[in-house]
């Protein structure tokens, strides 16, 4: 059977796309998951990003797929939707028309919905959950060996009528092989001039943030890996050719601990020779203060830190706690390790006036934040927050989830419109925060020149110069 795998091309307002093109690693660790005697390919649209539709239907024509599995969040599904289409309409000339089946982040959280409406005509196969044991079983049954009904997380129509199957348990991540990434069609992943792939060391979290959703795919739960199996995945991906690894843990840190062991293997197994980058948080990172430096002996350039925001009424909302100390004490020991912070800031909250999100960037200006990621609070489906901001009456764009990106503002607040959260968040972000005027470890690190380049070499595409 050939299978093709795609991803989808949109990607975050924040990040210009020649500046980030991060692989998609649950379609490579779907493709390892299949049993032999399968054709797979893999082909991540975040490559394709000027031709996506003369990409698709070349891929379609070339690889013949009898199934086609498509991976989407919430803010990628119109897109999902387009290809969906665009795959029933321009199957290869004498060709049976593929299998399409949807599964990620939103088919997880909406898929009775899709299901429910007009939608439901474009796919035949939906999976809720992690997708690799329910994708591999899919195959197995496609092939003749089981049926659609026993197969855990999905679902599928009988005589026109959609079954939805239970939920699959977790899986053991025991049993997962590595991912693999050779079955890439596309090249091109990179982090500016840098070739670029992302691994796993552990899947879920225990924090129960309301405006997160991910506890609908993995419930409240932490998951790791093996350390030697981390390591064995880096060498796969050094492989694969990257000189830069992204961990995509959804919270590397709620296990410190382990995080310093993971540390200092790969300095033991002499992989510190890459650049790597991970999301962490501020009270793992502030309870182990040598965690720091291993992290950086190790290769560590950047981290996403989940600073938030800096007013306890606003991080009572969110169900963060009280972390404004952990990250002062976060940001001074990743900066004396010389690491660069992405710092996440959430922006929009009901009771937010425009001195509210002020103070935000001015935290961020006085703590030395080297780049900042600052959000307008998103009502994504089926989170705490949407159904609070709900029965408040604050969700100003209930339906369309091409801005649900964190870029757009979805909702308001008590004082502001969100035309107005639109415009204070544009307006901070342009006085506090320049690469023009970088900060020092960001001048160290990176080069005053290399910045200057790069910033000419975008104004020259976008032709203002």
């Amino acid at each position: 059977m050939n299978i093709l795998l795609l991803n989808m091309p949109d990607f975050l307002p924040f990040i210009a796309q020649s500046t980030l093109k991060a692989p998609h690693l649950g379609l490579c660790s779907v493709a390892a998951s299949l049993p032999p005697g399968h054709n797979v390919y893999i082909g991540d649209l975040v490559n394709r990003r000027d031709n996506v539709r003369e990409s698709v239907i070349q891929s379609v024509n070339t690889t013949k797929p009898h199934l086609v599995g498509i991976s989407s969040m919430t803010f990628q599904y119109r897109t999902a939707r387009k290809i969906a289409q665009l795959i029933r309409n321009n199957a290869g000339a004498g060709a049976p028309r593929p299998y399409i089946c949807l599964g990620g982040y939103h088919a997880t959280l909406m898929g009775q919905e899709i299901c429910d409406s007009e939608d439901g005509g474009l796919f035949d196969f939906l999976i809720s959950g992690e997708g690799e044991a329910t994708f591999k079983e899919l195959v197995e049954a496609l092939s003749g060996k089981g049926n659609f009904g026993s197969i855990a997380g999905l679902s599928y129509k009988e005589e026109g009528r959609w079954r939805h199957n239970p939920r699959r348990p977790l899986l053991d991540l025991k049993t997962l092989p590595l991912p693999d990434r050779s079955k890439r069609i596309w090249r091109g992943n990179n982090y500016y001039n840098i070739t670029l792939d992302t691994l796993e060391t552990s899947r879920g979290c225990t924090f129960t943030c309301n405006f997160c959703s991910m506890h609908h795919m993995y419930s409240t739960t932490f998951r790791t890996y093996e350390i030697p199996r981390v390591i064995a995945d880096i060498e796969n991906c050094k492989r694969a050719g990257a000189r830069m690894i992204l961990m995509i843990d959804d919270n590397i840190t709620l296990n410190p601990r382990r995080f310093l062991e993971l540390c200092e293997a790969i300095i033991r197994e002499k992989h510190n020779d890459l650049w790597y980058w991970a999301q962490v948080s501020s009270r793992g990172i502030a309870s182990v203060p040598e965690l720091s430096r291993a992290m950086a002996h190790a290769g560590f350039k950047i981290v996403f830190l989940g600073i938030e925001n800096v007013s306890k009424r606003n991080l009572e909302q969110l169900k963060k706690g009280d972390i404004v100390e952990y990250n002062r004490k976060a940001i001074r020991l990743l900066h004396d390790n010389k690491i660069l912070i992405v710092g996440g800031m959430i922006v929009g909250n009901p009771e937010d006036t425009y001195g509210d999100i002020e103070e935000n960037f001015r935290f961020f200006r006085e703590q030395g934040v080297d780049l900042y990621f600052d959000q307008i609070l998103t009502p994504y489906p089926k989170t705490g927050i949407r159904e609070e901001l709900m029965r408040q009456g604050l969700v100003t764009n209930p339906d369309d989830f091409t801005r649900y990106n964190g870029f757009w503002a979805n909702v308001r607040t008590k004082h502001l419109s969100d035309k107005e959260l639109e415009f204070v968040r544009w307006k901070l972000h342009r006085e506090y925060y320049t690469l023009s005027d970088p900060t020092p470890l960001y001048r160290e690190l990176m080069g005053v020149s290399g910045y200057a380049f790069r910033n000419l070499r975008n104004l020259w595409k976008k032709g203002q110069l």
